[in-house]
């Protein structure tokens, strides 16, 4: 065996000759690791270019992700060809340890246009590499003087990356002595090209989401009204997770209630409906834990996601919204088949509820205002100011398109001495459940208002006097038929309605109004609890004279 200083004598001679053969290259006269740092700092983009909200899907990631990966590999081969020409070897392999397998597998080699190792006898050398990546140290075949094979343990900070194979047939010019030496050098220089490329691919995983989560943010920023928002987040959370339904829902966590808000044009479901605790989302949002389920199938086999009627559901991701450990909403994505919305998905639309907490709590409390600003705080039912305001929208639509709008003026009997009797609680009470009988009796196009005390106004737009009359008269026999119920006390409630007709009987829409009040009136005078129509002789200018 030749001493350790003749080897070293003889190595670095052949290292000599390989660098003066390169020496007309400026670039090849580096060490096989500044070849690297050169090669990458030449591919390196001149400037950053913020990403789309698609960047995080998972297909777009996994796109970039593997063409980065191919390059990596082709820098790792290079390095592991100049430690073949170092060695005077066949060959020169990193095998990387794959901890799902719990096996080692070829992952870049020095033999060029090889689809694998070329030069490798695995029945042979196999068990020598996992030794040596299960003993960390250099293992060794062959002789002494000439192993036919050196591998060596390719260790990071906190784990073993995998094996640095070099072999060669007929024994390389390395004696195991000088190989116990070189071969710890050349894995530690594989092992910080690695770590060099995984910093690179989390850095660009990183910059990527941020330039995502930036795009993001401008697309959802700068909405004032609920609807506007609310489309933009569900378009966003679908480019972020390829997932064709998403879906807003606003939570009330004291009634443990929610409002779907917004919905993507895919699904059935429209806004405004009603999401109940019994449902995912609602189970979801109690919680204030998110939801994630690779396979729904089985979980809406009796109703969808939001407690609808049973949809076809593969995958679902529930993302509470929080604000101040309190949950307001949830975003919702659903995935078309089993895995379409997985782990992946779950951190993107986590990340996007974030966001969208803050731009979601400024227009849901500017609608809050709004809402308060036109609404009576005891009955929940149109203000007079507002009521005015579409009053005068609906005669006006009714000169613009024809047709007829109706007017019912609804007056409580005896409501004062149903405060005095019993209180001004029973009182409330009283009105409260009559403005929700109300509510669940008119349209949706239809409008209910407090306008007084104990008279509420009902506006019906595009509806005859026939029509008219007819509701009042349910309205009347719902009234009387239903109580209202205060602590121990049943109340009997009756109403008198008086209905009016424009642009006839009444031919001029401020007079709408009035008209309708001086059928209430006559309700009243007939005894009450009734319905009266206005009377033609009634129309008359002395009935503007009047107000």
């Amino acid at each position: 065996m030749l001493p350790a200083a003749a080897v070293g004598v003889a190595i670095g001679a052949l290292a000599g000759r390989a660098w003066r053969r390169r020496g007309r290259d400026e670039a090849r006269q580096r060490s096989a690791v500044s070849r690297v740092e050169a090669h990458l700092a030449s591919s390196r983009s001149p400037a950053f270019t913020p990403a789309k909200s698609t960047a995080l899907r998972r297909d777009v990631q996994e796109l970039v992700e593997s063409k980065e990966a191919t390059y990596d590999l082709e820098v790792l081969d290079r390095v592991l060809r100049d430690i073949r020409d170092l060695a005077n070897a066949d060959e020169a392999i990193f095998w990387r340890w794959v901890e799902s397998r719990q096996t080692l597998v070829p992952s870049a080699w020095s033999t060029e246009g090889e689809p694998r190792p070329a030069h490798f006898d695995v029945r042979a050398w196999g068990p020598i590499v996992r030794w040596s990546a299960e003993e960390t140290s250099v293992q060794f075949a062959g002789l002494d003087e000439a192993p036919t094979l050196a591998a060596a343990p390719v260790s990071g900070p906190s784990h073993v990356y995998g094996v640095l194979t070099v072999s060669s047939a007929t024994g390389m010019r390395f004696d195991r002595e000088a190989a116990r030496s070189w071969m710890p050098r050349f894995a530690a220089q594989v092992a910080n090209l690695i770590q060099l490329f995984d910093l690179r691919r989390e850095y660009g995983r990183h910059m990527r989401q941020s330039g995502a989560l930036l795009d993001a943010v401008r697309r959802l920023h700068g909405h004032r009204s609920v609807e506007a928002l609310g489309q933009a987040l569900c378009e966003t959370a679908r480019d972020v997770t390829l997932a064709p339904l998403a879906g807003l829902v606003r939570w009330n966590a004291v009634a443990e209630h929610g409002v779907l808000q917004a919905i993507s044009p895919a699904g059935d479901l429209e806004p405004g409906f009603h999401v109940t605790a019994d449902s995912l989302v609602g189970k979801a949002c109690i919680s204030g834990l998110p939801m994630t389920l690779d396979d729904a199938r089985a979980a809406t086999v009796s109703s969808c996601a939001f407690g609808g009627l049973p949809r076809e559901t593969g995958s679902v991701v529930i993302a509470p919204i929080i604000s101040a450990s309190t949950t307001i909403g949830a975003l919702v994505v659903e995935g078309r088949n089993a895995g379409d919305a997985g782990q992946h998905e779950a951190r993107n639309v986590g990340l996007l509820a974030a966001i969208a907490r803050g731009p979601l709590e400024i227009v849901w409390e500017i609608e809050e205002v709004s809402i308060r600003a036109r609404t009576d705080p005891l009955t929940g039912l149109a203000n007079r100011r507002h009521f005015d305001e579409q009053l005068r929208r609906v005669v006006a639509e009714t000169d613009r398109f024809g047709g007829s709008c109706s007017l019912i003026m609804v007056d409580l009997d005896h409501f004062k001495a149903i405060n005095d009797k019993l209180g001004h609680d029973a009182g409330d009470a009283v009105l409260k459940h009559v403005a929700q009988l109300l509510r669940e009796a008119i349209r949706t196009v239809d409008l209910c208002g407090r306008y007084g005390g104990e008279e509420i106004a009902v506006l019906l737009p595009q509806t005859s006097e026939q029509g008219a009359v007819e509701l009042a008269e349910r309205l009347r026999v719902a009234l009387d038929a239903r109580p209202t119920r205060h602590g121990s006390e049943s109340i009997p409630v009756t109403a008198s309605l008086g209905v009016a007709t424009y642009p006839s009987p009444v031919p001029y829409g401020d007079w709408l109004m009035l008209a309708a009040d001086r059928a209430l009136y006559e309700a009243k005078s007939a005894g009450r609890n009734c319905v009266k129509l206005i009377r033609p002789s009634h129309v008359t200018p002395a009935l503007y004279k009047a107000k």
